[in-house]
């Protein structure tokens, strides 16, 4: 023990001088009791001979070892537990089994072997206890060295794993302005009426990809903001209908054919988070999805049901139990996440959670469901009809 605290007083520049001495006294204690046991056994000419001469060296080696310790050599006092410590312990637990087995066999030839069977037994007592005392400091210290190591390292990966959410934030906050005058100006360009039917397209592309993207860079916003416990939401009664054109616009422009059916009721949300989470969905659909899309929403107990559904393929099987993780990609299959960067799914889980609410995925009939459960801001009141786009009754093989 005394040999392990002063590596890692060495090695890390910590003080356990306090624990070092007192190994040190213990150990000055076990190597006496080792030489009284020795020269004891050793008075007698017929009992132990050779473990008695082989119990005063390793005494005499444990003390050389201490020696060394104390002056701070502690490289040296290591080599000589590992060169002569370690082989002449062996050496002697061994010669002392020999000798033992000899005296037992001696028993039967004479009446003193009794008395000569306890000597060994308390000898062998005197050894045990305090060299185990010894191995099991030294097994504690050097989990402890262990631990600080880990410490260390940990420390390190935070620090990266700082860095890296440090760099997103910022690439993304310099990224979001010159999307937006892409966007902005490439709308405005398209409801020029002298653009030829190429030049609309182009221009229908370039808004489709900008959308894409600034999509994907506020993606990797949030989950820098998410990691670093900077997301703040801000919940208010929030009107359902009033949201679905905004939820659904940028896609219909796009040429998606998206059918709703969506009763109306408040909820308590972040009404830009909550907008996020289901354009998300509609994007990953879009993409990766079926050609007809369904967006959906009912009240369920004290919660409003968003279902965002399509009838493509689905998610693969192996892929299910972690879809809402970042960064799942399945590149054999279908990509079963938003937006291309594997963050999509998992932030309209942290999003809806962070509302109070939650995320599910369904397969059913032929139809891929996700659903967002968010807190009614009235529960206990039923919903009134306000009006809003509830424009489709969902066919029998979207049902839920």
């Amino acid at each position: 023990m005394a040999t392990n605290l002063a590596l890692i007083e060495r090695d890390y520049s910590v003080s356990f001088a306090e624990a070092r001495d007192e190994a040190i006294e213990e150990a000055r204690l076990a190597a006496t009791a080792l030489t009284q046991g020795a020269n004891s056994i050793g008075a007698d000419p017929l009992v132990m001979n050779n473990a008695s001469k082989l119990g005063a060296d390793l005494a005499g080696d444990f003390n050389s070892v201490l020696d060394l310790i104390q002056a701070g050599r502690v490289s040296q006092a290591q080599a000589l537990i590992v060169e002569v410590l370690d082989p002449r312990y062996q050496a002697f637990t061994e010669q002392v089994a020999l000798e033992r087995d000899a005296q037992f066999e001696a028993v039967n030839d004479s009446e003193q072997s009794s008395s000569r069977i306890a000597d060994v037994a308390l000898f062998l007592l005197a050894l045990i206890v305090p060299i185990a005392i010894v191995f099991i400091y030294w097994e504690v210290v050097r989990r402890q060295q262990r631990q600080a190591e880990l410490e260390v390292r940990l420390d390190a990966e935070r620090q990266l794993s700082k860095a890296r959410d440090d760099f997103i934030a910022n690439a993304s906050h310099e990224l979001r302005t010159p999307l937006t005058s892409i966007y902005g100006l490439a709308q405005l360009l398209a409801e020029d009426p002298t653009l030829t039917d190429m030049g609309r397209d182009m221009m229908g592309l370039i808004i489709t990809e900008t959308s894409d993207l600034n999509r994907m860079v506020d993606d990797l916003l949030t989950t820098a903001r998410l990691a670093a416990g900077q997301l703040r939401f801000e919940p208010e009664d929030v009107q359902v209908v009033d949201e679905v054109e905004l939820m659904i616009g940028t896609f219909e422009r796009n040429g998606a054919n998206i059918t709703t059916n969506v009763v109306p009721a408040v909820v308590k949300a972040d009404r830009l988070r909550q907008r996020q989470v289901v354009r998300n969905l509609l994007s990953n659909a879009t993409k990766y999805g079926g050609p007809d899309l369904q967006l959906t929403g009912r009240v369920e107990n004290n919660n409003y049901l968003w279902r965002i559904s399509d009838n493509g393929d689905g998610v693969p099987q192996e892929l299910q139990d972690r879809l809402f993780q970042r960064f799942i990609h399945q590149l054999s299959f279908q990509q079963a996440v938003a937006g291309g960067v594997g963050l999509g799914l998992s932030i309209v889980k942290s999003l809806a959670e962070g509302m109070g609410g939650s995320v599910g995925y369904e397969r059913e009939n032929g139809w891929t469901h996700f659903e967002v459960r968010i807190p009614l801001a009235h529960p206990t009141t039923a919903a009134e009809p306000l009006g809003g786009r509830t424009d489709l009754e969902i066919p029998a093989a979207g049902a839920a």
